[in-house]
């Protein structure tokens, strides 16, 4: 359902933050 998905994206989200792919995002903000 759509907690799901946000779910999943909150993931993906967080996994290009610590790669680094998301600028201004840094680890200490998860």
């Amino acid at each position: 359902g759509v907690f799901r998905a946000f779910g999943l994206s909150r993931i993906r989200l967080r996994e290009m933050a610590h790669r680094g792919e998301l600028p201004g995002v840094t680890k200490s903000s998860w």
